[in-house]
């Protein structure tokens, strides 16, 4: 998850909160300025770097207030009124916006409206089809709800998509900040967008991969180091969610990515199409299987184009 799209959450959730306790006004500026951040094709620390806060004034709908926020997110990977504002809403308020879907706003309309104050709740009226019944909800959101709370119950080691997103991007931010990896992205279950996450993996390239590890498990975010190899370092982040980090060759980039991405049941599915073809493929590349010879891994549609089959997108390869 960018920046920009992490902000912008951000904002929508303040403007949601503000709303919830009829605030007048703000709730709209923040709406506005997070519609024209997910609208930026720049990532807005990009812009920072390059412009300081006038640069960042100069987005529609941001001006000085809003950039300073934009600047604490940048610098600090929060935003304190973001972080008072949640200190406000009541203990099961918090425990609801956990669920996918809901946000503040959802949720003050299901308690006042339907009497949802947990969890337990939630499932109730979303079974007797309460919920779809509700103006901006609808059966789609009412089944998403039933199924993320199903997830929620066989996960209590897991973690949020949501809040997945936001440690494995503290994490690659302070990577990029140290200036050792080329390309950084995050992959496995959050990359595919599943509702809940056990683990953070994410690739990289490096022309020096043993100072990005180094560099990776001495990170503030880390709280203890599992493993560490030249190539690959598993830690515990001070949340307590495990990270793993593999640091790629540039030519086997699309290769890791791919691989690691998965699902599992994916992954098995395309190497038994390379196989028959006569190739075989694995994180570091597609390979001739006779004469042993890299054939493609620069890029995943390098790939599958070599295949001659469909790249889906991440979210899609879960069968």
């Amino acid at each position: 998850m960018s920046n920009n799209s992490e902000i912008a959450a951000i904002f929508y959730e303040i403007a949601e909160i503000l709303e919830m306790q009829g605030v007048p006004w703000k709730p709209r500026a923040y709406q506005q300025a997070a519609q024209s951040i997910e609208a930026l094709r720049k990532d807005v620390s990009g812009i920072y770097s390059s412009g300081g806060l006038k640069a960042l004034e100069a987005i529609p709908n941001v001006g000085k207030a809003l950039a300073k926020k934009i600047e604490e997110y940048i610098k600090s990977k929060k935003i304190n009124e973001h972080q008072k504002l949640l200190s406000t809403l009541p203990k099961h308020t918090l425990e609801l916006m956990r669920i996918p879907g809901l946000g503040a706003k959802r949720i003050h309309k299901l308690s006042s409206a339907l009497g949802i104050n947990t969890v337990k709740d939630l499932k109730k009226a979303a079974k007797s089809h309460k919920i779809a019944k509700l103006e901006g909800f609808g059966s789609r959101l009412e089944k998403d709800i039933l199924e993320a709370i199903e997830i929620s119950k066989e996960s209590a080691d897991r973690i949020s998509l949501k809040e997945a997103q936001k440690q494995a991007n503290s994490v690659i931010f302070g990577l990029k900040k140290k200036n050792v990896v080329q390309k950084i992205e995050v992959a496995g279950s959050i990359r595919r967008k599943r509702a809940f996450v056990k683990d953070i993996d994410i690739i990289a390239t490096s022309n020096n991969p043993e100072k990005a590890i180094a560099e990776f498990t001495k990170l503030k975010d880390i709280k203890n180091v599992l493993s560490k190899g030249p190539t690959k370092a598993m830690v515990v982040l001070q949340s307590g969610t495990q990270a793993d980090l593999r640091v790629l060759k540039p030519e086997s980039w699309g290769a890791g990515l791919y691989y690691f991405t998965g699902s599992k049941n994916y992954d098995i599915s395309v190497r038994k199409i390379a196989i028959k073809k006569g190739y075989k493929l694995n994180e570091y590349g597609l390979f001739d299987k006779k004469t042993g010879k890299l054939v493609a891994g620069k890029t995943e549609r390098e790939i599958t184009d070599k295949l001659g089959i469909k790249l889906p997108k991440p979210e899609d390869r879960d069968i």
